[in-house]
């Protein structure tokens, strides 16, 4: 294979597909317990395709590594500069995506004011959830009381040992300063349901 990836998206998927899958396997031999293969192509271009076809992708490329370590995934809708690149809906995924050979899915609900929240309740019937209630895109700093109510919505639809909380993304694109205010309230926030 030369340097340079040409042709058509899916060909390209197969091409780096053994590549991501070596990658894997390493870090299971390294001695890596939790990984987190984060591919936004899924929940960004599922409503353009069939999105069993993304979760077919998905399965093969972690099938050499599935029950030697925890596995996860995060599907949200983009984050570059706090602009999503695709339509901010988990609907057009499911149920094709209850099918991830995955223990957890991460899903961005901060940002969306927790549309679709019904939707980790069928998804703890396949695997647990991991509930984005940080906004990354969003300098107002929520608070502590805020996040014990957003933690609050989330057990009417899932059992507390099913569900972990988290931001909606990676905080690459947020100032420093508003990062750790904003982790601060989520770690406090969830104290408060837990007390």
């Amino acid at each position: 294979m030369s340097g340079r990836l040409e042709g058509d998206r899916w060909a390209n998927t197969e091409a780096l597909l053994p590549i991501v899958q070596r990658e894997l396997a390493a870090l299971v031999e390294a001695g890596c317990a939790e990984i987190c293969v984060d591919e936004p192509s899924m929940s960004c271009y599922a409503h353009l395709h069939d999105p069993y076809r993304f979760v077919d992708i998905f399965n093969r490329t972690v099938s050499a590594v599935r029950g030697k370590a925890r596995l996860s995934t995060h599907l949200c809708f983009g984050n570059f500069k706090a602009r999503a690149v695709a339509p901010r809906r988990y609907a057009p995924l499911f149920p094709a995506f209850h099918g991830l050979h995955v223990d957890e899915v991460h899903l961005e609900m901060a940002s969306r004011e927790f549309a679709e929240l019904e939707v980790i309740g069928g998804l703890v019937e396949h695997c647990d959830v991991s509930v984005g209630i940080i906004d990354v895109k969003n300098y107002y700093v929520e608070t502590a009381e805020e996040v014990a109510s957003r933690v609050r919505r989330c057990l009417h639809y899932a059992p507390a040992e099913r569900l972990s909380f988290a931001p909606d993304c990676g905080l690459s694109q947020t100032a420093r300063w508003a990062a750790r205010r904003k982790l601060q309230a989520m770690v406090e926030g969830v104290k408060i349901v837990r007390g």
